[in-house]
């Protein structure tokens, strides 16, 4: 299958993500100290993992507007949204 052509951020937010379209065409979640993100290319679905580096807490801001930093994101592209969210899922142990 082919590679994603989603070039990911390595710093970025969850707002700016939600703004680019993946909250839209897929999905934006925190899960924990993770964000799991989803989006939609013409040939199918792609996916990353973020991590928090700063939180509510620390700046005053909202979890969206905090930085996150990339972990990992997937080489493939999915059929669906679902199979990507199930690779994030996996990625932080969620998932057997």
């Amino acid at each position: 299958m082919r590679k994603p052509e989603t070039k990911w951020k390595k710093t970025t937010t969850m707002e700016d993500l939600a703004m680019e379209g993946y909250a839209a065409m897929g999905a934006v979640l925190r899960h924990g100290e993770n964000v799991l993100v989803v989006g939609c290319e013409s040939f199918g679905y792609h996916a990353a993992v973020y991590e928090l580096v700063e939180t509510p807490q620390e700046t005053g801001l909202g979890d969206v507007e905090c930085r996150i930093g990339l972990v990992e994101a997937a080489e493939e592209v999915f059929k669906d949204g679902g199979h990507a969210m199930e690779w994030c899922l996996k990625k932080i142990g969620r998932l057997g």
